[in-house]
């Protein structure tokens, strides 16, 4: 029997089986490729700046009204919302303003900005010295700069401004005990400090418990102090008129006398009397009362101070930051 050769195989069949193979081949070497480390994408993807993914939330502080701008949420730092005592009050949180909460690195623009973004009063500093000096415009004797005393020591960023009636018999209790050492950690707080420790206790904020509406602590009317030592300090303050608040508030003493009548809302007066002067034509009441009005213009107000500064009277207004 003869066996016959096979038949020789169209190459169009050859073709059929081997260029897929080639193509997959082909597509897996690629394939490979893209997924090796260092690889270049093939399409190049858009990037995202940090800074416009972090400003796009924001937030808002569950008390505003809607009259207040939204500011951009802060980065978490350790800046902020610091693990201040949760048992502060008002009149004792500036001992631990400058040592547990350091100024924040973050822009502050606005006073409501410093609410939301800081944990220090610090952060409203120049437009408090533009306050205390238009207050002194209107009434000199209501604030007076405490002298240098060899024994007198007042804290990091202390105002240290007083009724002149109680700055009197404070400087008698220091000169009649000149071997001791009176630390004074808080004096003069301005309207504008005074919105941050109130918003601040509102919310349970940066330590702080309680505190006074703006127009309301003595603060404010430079009738109070808050030092170290209270307990050896205290009879000698207490004889030249200095009213110890016990132990719910052991650092503070308030000054107290017949002849003291309180000028409630002259540092709301002062700041109503530079946000006029500042806006013409967004004027509010210079009536020294604490209302919605001038609260909705102290939250808007620069905390590096106004362009226009203090007047006193028959003077001309300075422009610049005041101190």
């Amino acid at each position: 029997m003869t066996l016959q050769s096979p038949r020789p195989r169209s190459p169009w069949l050859v073709l059929a089986f081997v260029l897929p193979c080639v193509v997959i081949g082909v597509d897996i070497y690629f394939i490979a490729r893209a997924k090796r480390p260092g690889a270049a994408p093939a399409a190049e993807t858009q990037q995202v700046p940090a800074q416009a993914a972090t400003s796009a939330a924001l937030v808002t502080d569950p008390s505003d009204d809607g009259t207040a701008p939204a500011v951009s949420a802060p980065t978490a730092s350790p800046s902020n919302d610091v693990g201040a005592d949760p048992s502060l009050f008002e009149d004792d949180f500036e001992q631990s303003d400058q040592k547990l909460n350091p100024r924040p690195s973050v822009r502050i623009v606005s006073v409501h900005d410093a609410a939301v973004r800081s944990c220090n009063t610090d952060s409203v500093e120049k437009l408090s010295r533009q306050l205390i000096e238009q207050s002194r415009c209107l009434d000199s004797a209501r604030l007076t700069a405490l002298p240098t005393r060899p024994n007198l020591v007042l804290g990091a960023q202390v105002f240290g401004y007083l009724d002149r009636s109680a700055r009197d018999h404070l400087l008698r209790v220091l000169d009649t005990h000149k071997n001791r050492t009176m630390k004074v950690n808080s004096v003069l707080r301005t309207i504008a400090q005074q919105y941050l420790v109130w918003r601040w206790s509102a919310g349970k904020r940066c330590g702080v418990q309680l505190a006074s509406q703006p127009g309301e602590s003595d603060h404010e009317l430079g009738l109070a102090l808050d030092i170290a030592d209270e307990n050896l300090w205290r009879p000698a303050l207490e004889k030249e008129g200095f009213h110890w608040f016990g132990n719910q508030d052991k650092v503070h003493f308030n000054y107290e006398s017949a002849s003291i009548q309180k000028k409630l809302g002259a540092d709301v007066r002062a700041f109503q009397l530079l946000w006029n002067r500042n806006h013409p034509d967004d004027r509010i009441a210079e009536d020294g009362h604490y209302d919605a009005a001038t609260e909705r213009r102290l939250e808007q107000a620069p905390a590096d101070g106004f362009p226009i500064g203090p007047r006193c009277k028959n003077s001309k207004p300075r422009a610049g930051h005041s101190g």
